[in-house]
């Protein structure tokens, strides 16, 4: 589902930008009736199965009891059959590295497994699975008292697993929340979907901003990169997983995507996973939306233990959240972030509005995560219509700001330039060319790999490093802009030149000729096409 990010690195950064299952109660086996499963639940939005009670009260278990240094070994298709539990908590509290308690952790995991599949081996008649008759006859007395009473002992041989422990995660989780939770809640409302859709983050990332997963998922909502181009803004200078409440509204929009095609917000929950094409097909293939019948019936190999457990998770998490007083006591959710917001209408610079308006850039990036860090370093610009986010009690000076720059400063695109692929091209023929970079290029044009470029495809080519004329509106600037058209020089293209020759004969890169003559098209310049050359420059030949 996601990737831990150490919790440390995410502590410190929040506090550098931001600073400045034991189930009890009501939710016990006994609950029969759907509406009663916990107040915090909308039970026409969200049912709970009896059929999935048990896997709530697991995953319940995982959030609020279990610690990230124990291992709940378990059967993965009844999860009321828990064998036993490995815990390192004794190598922590001994001092022990990271690197050997997760090796030991690994290593002790894996021989549980074993003994517990050598158990079931025997119970299935192996006589030849060597197994203490004291763990055969408590496995079978587990399996006894299953909500499912199951005895297929040899099948479940190939469904023992291992599940981390998350409360010390949760417990980082619940107080992380507090500074995006209200803004989240405001965006759901917005856009009418349920309000216990807030707690999908718990599921998805822990709140870690930072989460990334194997398949590429970003974000604290992980949303693939294909997934994120339908319902976020994704571009050279903007990718809006980053950022909580932009990502927030594109999860509400698929949301309710999902829900108008099943008319389930179990499945519409459940198809965020897996995805709502195949929660369709699950609706086909059992002949119900009941999201009980379907996690017991539905086959398919993609759906598979995340997808069949994701719904439960959901709803554990929701319950424990809400009972985080009485489960976490004194672990208490951050202030909630507060900022001004505005649209600067034009493509302008990050380090222009910061500067003239008095703000720390440090501030600034914190705020607005979702801006590609070559915004931050002045080489692109923030989008007309980005909303970008300023502290609070700088909205006016950010307006005024606005208004300071001169039109000079404000453009209606940004600092990039088309180029038209041709055959023999390579990404990385293309990065020297311009002075770029081809990781450059890859982000600047989502492209998953360097050598998946075709002849007639269009790239968005940044500025390289150090090749633009700073954009920081400052008095230094404003000194070497005058400098540049004074000293300018205008060369006139003739038969046979490209600009990689020109920008060679005057000492430039081409990205230098391409910003000085706002170029779209430099692959193609036309003879007598005038060109400002950026002086003082001595033309060799």
């Amino acid at each position: 589902m996601y990737s831990i990010i150490p919790r440390g690195r995410l502590f410190h950064g929040l506090s550098v930008f931001f600073l400045s299952l034991a189930v009890v109660g009501a939710i016990g086996r006994s609950a029969t009736a759907q509406e009663l499963f916990h107040p915090a639940l909308n039970a026409q939005h969200f049912p709970v199965p009896q059929t999935l009670v048990p896997a709530v009260e697991f995953w319940r278990d995982v959030f609020s009891r279990y610690e990230s240094t124990q291992t709940v070994i378990h059967d993965d298709l009844y999860l009321d059959v828990v064998f036993s539990v490995v815990d390192v908590g004794d190598l922590v509290r001994n001092g022990a590295s990271a690197v050997t308690v997760e090796r030991t952790q690994r290593d002790r995991v894996r021989r549980e497994v074993q003994k517990y599949q050598r158990v079931l081996k025997r119970l299935a008649g192996d006589r030849g699975a060597e197994a203490n008759p004291a763990d055969v006859d408590r496995v079978r007395a587990v399996y006894a008292g299953s909500v499912k009473g199951a005895s297929d002992f040899k099948a479940a041989v190939g469904r023992v697993r291992g599940q981390g422990g998350l409360k010390d995660r949760m417990a980082e989780a619940i107080e992380m929340s507090g500074m995006f939770m209200p803004g989240i809640e405001r965006i759901l409302v917005q856009h009418g979907v349920p309000v216990e859709v807030r707690c999908l983050p718990f599921v998805e990332s822990m709140f870690n901003y930072e989460a990334r997963s194997k398949v590429g998922a970003s974000g604290i909502w992980q949303f693939t990169a294909s997934t994120g181009r339908r319902y976020l803004q994704m571009d050279s200078a903007v990718d809006a997983r980053s950022d909580v409440w932009l990502a927030a509204d594109g999860a509400a929009r698929m949301l309710l995507d999902n829900y108008k095609r099943v008319e389930s917000w179990p499945l519409a929950l459940t198809g965020y996973n897996h995805g709502i094409a195949g929660m369709a097909r699950a609706v086909r293939q059992v002949g119900t939306s009941d999201i009980g019948e379907i996690v017991e019936q539905y086959r398919s190999r993609s759906f598979g233990f995340a997808s069949r457990n994701f719904y439960a998770e959901f709803i554990a998490a929701v319950t424990v959240f809400a009972d985080r007083k009485r489960l976490f006591p004194g672990v208490e959710p951050l202030p909630p972030v507060r900022f001004e917001e505005l649209k600067a209408g034009h493509f302008v610079s990050l380090l222009d509005l910061a500067h003239l308006a008095g703000a720390d850039i440090d501030a600034m990036v914190a705020l607005n995560p979702a801006l590609h860090e070559d915004v931050a370093r002045g080489e692109l610009l923030i989008p007309a219509q980005y909303p970008l986010r300023v502290p609070e009690g700088l909205g006016s000076g950010f307006e005024s700001a606005l208004a300071q720059l001169p039109d000079s400063r404000k453009r209606d695109r940004q600092l990039s330039v088309s180029y038209r692929v041709v055959r023999g091209d390579t990404l990385g023929g293309i990065a020297r060319r311009f002075g770029t970079s081809t990781r450059a290029l890859q982000t600047a044009n989502g492209l998953p790999r360097a050598n998946r470029i075709y002849p007639g495809q269009v790239l968005e080519v940044r500025n390289g490093s150090g090749s633009w004329t700073p954009l920081v509106w400052t008095p230094e600037a404003a000194s070497m802009a005058r400098a540049v058209a004074e000293a300018g020089h205008v060369h006139i293209v003739r038969a046979g030149e490209t600009l990689a020759r020109i920008a060679s004969r005057y000492g430039l890169t081409i990205a230098a000729l391409v910003a000085a003559n706002e170029l779209t098209s430099p692959d193609r310049i036309p003879i007598g096409l005038q060109l400002s050359i950026p002086g003082p420059v001595q033309a060799r030949e």
